[in-house]
Parts: structure tokens; sequence; C-alpha cells
């Protein structure tokens, strides 16, 4: 029988998508291949966060074309035409085709009410969190062109679980030891402007940090996206607070498990981290920027798992969520069933990274068959 090779594979994170790292970095750890960067902050920061990460650093102009040259297959978040904008001259001149597996960067409700998802329709193989993504797809007619995916459930909160020692510590030295100990700990997570104007930071956030109860402390997790594109506004608002003992912005903290994992409740709006959040089925509260109806809005999804709170009541924030916290319990149910719809059932990271691998084995084969 013939036996076949593994092809040469990498994850690759291209330009200044910081959120992509936490994402990126754990299946390259979990499948011992490089993690290529083209940005010196996205480089530090995966060492200094991914215990036994290997990070290559390739600059704009050769970042192509090495690429081209050495690797058969590349794990990437990007959709496969914005691959193909940046690698389609280089594979035209060494006459190859790099293999795509899309992985996905979080489980969000955002595209249900705009095009988004409907950019993966040229994706050939994928990584998927569980019955929820897929289902996703199939709504996006997304899913009949895949030749292959994997369900890759929770993977990060396992390698998470495995690295914890490591990661206690560096969360005690990066967020611990700059708050004020025995407080509760509030997690506010806005996403950024996007197309579907999501994003709650520039109406929330000052009344979050301003009416914040000396009893609790108040990490604010900015999306990357959110400071690239409002620099200015963004800056002025963390210069303005940031002495605030009770009060610590987080802007290069990639691991998002460690995180949570400290956070006794969570306040944000359409951020994916939500959805990672159910994991631990603590308090849940969403900032409802555009007064969308939460009970029959598909793009609200996770809303049903906390409390939805309108921007009329921002500056109530502490009360609504002082009174409603006796009642978290009634979520619970919820609160399991859409984690169970998010992420497939359990998997030992070993069974994962023996399924991506036969995934991409099977690349191989076809192109050696051809």
């Amino acid at each position: 029988m013939m036996k076949y090779s593994l092809p040469k594979a990498a994850c690759l994170l291209y330009g200044h998508k910081v959120h992509h790292l936490d994402h990126l970095a754990v299946l390259s750890i979990l499948l011992r291949v490089p993690l290529i960067v083209t940005e010196e902050n996205v480089e530090a920061l995966a060492r200094l966060c991914y215990p036994g990460i290997h990070v290559i650093l390739s600059d704009y102009a050769h970042v192509a074309l090495d690429t081209v040259k050495t690797y058969e297959v590349i794990f990437t978040c990007l959709p496969r035409d914005l691959f193909d904008d940046i690698f389609f001259l280089s594979e035209q001149l060494q006459q190859k085709t790099l293999h795509t597996i899309w992985c996905p960067h979080g489980n969000s409700d955002k595209g249900k009410n705009s095009f988004f998802m409907e950019a993966l329709q040229k994706e050939k193989f994928a990584l998927v969190y569980g019955k929820k993504m897929i289902d996703f797809f199939k709504e996006k007619n997304v899913f009949s062109q895949l030749e292959s995916y994997v369900e890759i459930g929770n993977y990060r909160y396992d390698f998470y679980q495995k690295e914890k020692n490591f990661y206690q510590g560096l969360v005690q030295k990066q967020i611990k030891d700059k708050l004020v100990s025995g407080r509760k700990t509030i997690l506010y997570a806005p996403t950024w402007k996007d197309r579907e104007n999501s994003s709650s930071f520039f109406d929330a956030c000052s009344d979050l940090i301003e009416k914040l109860p000396s009893s609790y402390n108040l990490l604010i997790k900015l999306h990357p996206n959110l400071v690239l594109q409002e620099k200015e506004r963004t800056c002025s608002i963390i210069e303005k607070y940031e002495g605030r003992q009770n009060v610590l912005f987080l802007q290069d903290f990639s691991p998002i498990y460690p995180l949570l994992d400290m956070t006794d409740i969570y306040l944000g709006d359409m951020s994916s981290i939500g959805y990672d959040f159910l994991t631990f089925s603590r308090p849940m509260y969403f900032l409802n920027q555009n007064e969308r109806n939460a009970q029959t809005d598909a793009g609200l999804y996770l809303y049903q798992c906390g409390v939805s709170i309108l921007p009329k009541n921002y500056q109530n924030i502490y009360e609504i969520i002082e009174k409603s916290l006796p009642r978290d319990g009634n979520f619970y149910r919820i609160r399991k069933r859409i984690y169970e719809e998010t992420f497939c059932s359990a998997k030992p990271l070993d069974s994962v990274k023996d399924e991506i691998t036969l995934m991409y084995q099977s690349i191989s084969v076809q192109s050696s068959l051809m």
C-alpha cells in the first residue's frame, strides 16, 4: 500500500488581526506547525502568551513568496478570496497552489442579518466548533461546497486547562497584580464598529467607569479593530481613566479563557467572547446598542443567556445587575443548551489533532493523484 507523507503546513496570521491570535496560536501548538506572522507586536504577544509556540516573523515583501515556496497547507482565519488577494501572484510565479483550511475566530451572531459568512463560499476545508456553526454555514449556503471539515469543539478551553499553571502565573502578573484584590470582577468586552454598527463602547464606557461600585473591578477588553478604527477617540478614553485602581484596559492580552476564568460577570454586546463565556455559566449582560428585539431577532440568539440592556438604561447598569443577580439561576438551563449547540461533545486534544491531521493528509493524497 502506498504511504503518503503529511504536507508541510503552517498557520498564518497576516496583518494586524490580533483577535485571530488566540485561535491560530493554540492550533499551531496543537498541530506542531509554525505560526507565520507579519507584525512584530503579534510575534511578541504570541511568544509571551502561548508556551512552546514556534513563531516565524516574515515581512510583507517576502511573506507570500516564502510561504508558497515552503508550504502546501495553510491554516488561516482569512476567507479564500482575501487569501488569494495576497498569494495569487506568488502562486502563479511558482506554478503552485496553496491549500487553505479555514479556522474560525470565534462563534458570533454577526452575519445573521448581513452578508458576512457568505465570504466563505470558496472554502474547501474548514474547522468548525459544532452544530451551531454547521447550521449557520448551511443557512448561508457555504456548507455544501466543503470537501471536508472537522468539528474541533472548545479546543481553546481544553488547551487552557492543560496549561493552567502557566496561565495562572501570567494572569497574576499581567492582570491581578494591577487590580484591587478581594473584589468581584466584571469583564466588559465590546465589539468593534462593524458593518452592523454593533459596538456599545463609545456610548457605554464612561458610564461603566464613572458609576462603577467600589465592590467591583472592571476589566475592559478592547477589540483590536476598535483601536485601529477609532484610535483617537479610543485613546482619549483610555488616557482619561487608565489611572483608576479598579479599572484596567486590556489591549495586549490575547488569551481569552484565562481571562474568562477570573471573571464573575460578563458584559458585552455582539462579541464572540460571549459564547466562550458560556463555558463557565456565570451571569451575562448584553448592551443592546441598536435596540433590537432580543425576543424575536435571530441575530441576538445569545441574548437568551442573560439580561438585555437598552442604551437608555446604560447609566443604570449596576442597579440592573444588582437587582437581577439573585435570579441568574433562571438562565442556567438555556446556557447549557446553547453551549452544547455551539461546541461539539468534548474530545481529547489529541483526538482533535488526529482528526485535523487526517483531513490535511487527505489533501496530500488528492494532490498526488491529480
